[in-house]
């Protein structure tokens, strides 16, 4: 993947295949050479720790050191790469129990880089899921397993309860009641009900094991970094602690062996990371050569710009996104007339997605959408409910609606959003529309924390609308991380902006297609929920922004994995070995 591109509609292989799992092949990237050091830079080094690694650097790290029973394969096409295949399982689950039960065995040959080489554990993979919920910052990802395993949120309860200090001993000495120790190389996983997406919950970083070792240090800090025990292709070899000229660098992990993973193909002999760098600083390595690739930092939106409209092949667009939308609060300040379906509904005909498409970059990096899944999602369907000519919304029909609500003209609305130079766009975008419709936009903006204590509190919402960006955890068979954060007001972790929105009929069809056996079936059902959500317009969905990823041009396959969010390092091949 060497230019430029939007979105593609790939034609997607069902992905209620489980018995495919055991049959499926390694696919070969062309061209891709191995050797030499592949050069990393970064703002913020991540700690490597799996079971926190939400962000797209943080897995891209996670790739190199650590292992999942399931991983998604590096592959330029997204019909491939967002199916989950076998990493330290031998092969798909053994589902019983009317699918209440997920038993995965565990490769023989994987291995952890102690001085032993010790083998690769079912009570490491206990272990690594037990510690989700260590306090006092737990894991942002640990609402999917509180959503499918039996036991697991009461053992968060519990261990939320526990002083920090005796977290470790804990983990240690009790259980999850539904993750079942069968053998040293097996494990069983019980489930509070039939899912259809519980080998991507099992290919999150998340669900990786964890040594023993791990406990002595705190989850996703500085001296878990330090003491890191690998099991992936790599392992640290020098860390700033040690030589602060050098940064962090990375050899072959000799415990890990290529017929072992077929996931990670473990191209560069050496990977080094730099940190503490600006996105400038960032940007300047890269065109310069002086690095190869970063882990996080945006691209300056006026050179991606310049990129793109040269065909530079230094560029690559992710193929996938994340949605940004608007959710609508039922109580705030105009909870009165926003409660009313009719009302909300006129709220999509005041925007010009267009213009806020374009103020996103444009057509190479954002496209506009009228619904909150994407293609390469099961279920994806191209309808807008609320369709306007061109797009470009409707400000006659939305100032009638809102003129005519019981409690007088609606003529101001609030807007929370954070201080980030994407919602600043949209944000001046959305005040250009609702304009044109007669409505203030007046803008409130929290950063960090305080936008997140803002966006999902309902009975403290002091803002009308709140902008929300929705970036799937996978994607294939992903409606769960669209929609169960945004409906489930029990979900442990992170949640999109809530709005007081609940409706049992969402709810049932939430379920409905968590528990589908066909992907037909399934995606019907999410079909369902999507115009049930969106239809309502309690949450109103504007674009999907394909993010740009600059690498050197001594690179030569970069290949995005949509479930990391940017390229996976261990794939990347240099031009010279």
């Amino acid at each position: 993947m060497n230019a430029p591109r939007a979105c593609r509609r790939p034609r997607r292989p069902a992905a209620f295949r489980l018995a495919a799992l055991a049959a499926v092949l390694t696919v070969v990237v062309a061209a891709a050479k191995p050797g030499g050091t592949l050069g990393i830079v970064t703002q913020t080094m991540p700690s490597g720790d799996p079971g926190w690694a939400d962000q797209p650097g943080e897995r891209a790290v996670a790739r190199l050191v650590t292992r999942q029973l399931y991983s998604y394969p590096t592959d330029a096409d997204p019909a491939r790469s967002t199916v989950p295949r076998p990493d330290l399982a031998t092969g798909a689950p053994i589902v019983t129990e009317n699918g209440l039960v997920y038993t995965v065995r565990l490769r023989a040959a994987a291995r952890w880089d102690t001085p032993n080489q010790r083998r690769i554990t079912a009570n490491d993979v206990a272990r690594g899921i037990k510690r989700l919920c260590v306090p006092p910052d737990p894991s942002p990802l640990r609402g999917y397993f509180a959503a499918t395993v039996v036991g697991f949120r009461e053992f968060c309860t519990e261990l939320a309860a526990i002083p920090v200090g005796d977290a470790a001993a804990f983990v240690e000495s009790n259980t999850v009641e539904g993750v079942e120790i069968v053998g040293d190389d097996t494990v069983a996983f019980h489930l509070l009900a039939p899912v259809n997406d519980f080998v991507d919950v099992l290919a999150l970083p998340a669900a990786s094991p964890v040594p023993l070792e791990a406990l002595a240090y705190p989850p996703d800090s500085p001296e878990y970094l330090h003491s890191l025990v690998s099991d992936g292709p790599y392992r640290f070899t020098v860390a700033p602690d040690d030589d602060a000229t050098v940064g962090y660098r990375l050899a072959r992990n000799p415990s890990w062996s290529a017929s072992s993973d077929g996931i990670r193909r473990a191209l560069p002999d050496h990977i080094t990371i730099t940190d503490g760098l600006s996105p400038a600083q960032m940007q300047q390595q890269l065109e310069r050569g002086d690095a190869d690739v970063s882990l996080d930092g945006d691209l300056p939106a006026g050179r991606a710009a310049e990129l793109a409209k040269a065909q530079d092949p230094r560029l690559v667009v992710d193929p996938v996104g994340s949605t940004l939308a608007l959710t609508v609060g039922l109580d705030g300040p105009s909870a009165a007339a926003l409660r009313e379906p009719v009302i909300r509904q006129a709220l999509p005909y005041c925007i010009d997605r267009v213009s806020l498409a374009a103020a996103l970059g444009g057509p190479e990096f954002a496209a506009t959408t009228g619904g909150l899944m994407q293609e390469p999602m099961t279920g994806y369907h191209d309808a807008d409910p609320f369709p306007s000519p061109a797009g470009l919304g409707d400000p006659a029909r939305c100032r009638e609606a809102l003129s005519q609500t019981p409690g007088g003209p609606v003529t101001a609305l609030s807007v929370l959003t954070t201080d980030s130079a994407t919602d600043a766009a949209v944000a001046e975008a959305l005040r250009t529309s609702f304009a044109r419709a007669g409505v203030r936009l007046d803008v409130r903006i929290r950063t960090g924390a305080r936008f997140a204590a803002a966006a999902v509190h309902p009975t403290d919402q002091f803002w009308d609308l709140a902008l929300s960006t929705i970036t799937p955890a996978w994607f294939g068979d992903a409606g769960r991380t669209v929609f169960q954060p945004l409906l489930d007001d029990q979900w442990l972790g992170p949640r999109p902006a809530d709005g007081g929105y609940r409706d049992p009929n969402a709810t049932r069809q939430l379920e409905d297609a968590l528990r589908a056996t066909t992907e037909t079936t399934a995606a019907a059902s999410w079909g369902a929920l999507e115009q049930t959500v969106v239809g309502s317009a309690a949450v109103i969905p504007l674009a999907v922004v394909h993010t740009p990823v600059f690498h050197s041009a001594g690179v030569t396959t970069f290949e995005i994995v949509p479930s990391i969010g940017t390229a996976d390092p261990s794939a990347v091949s240099l031009g010279s070995g």
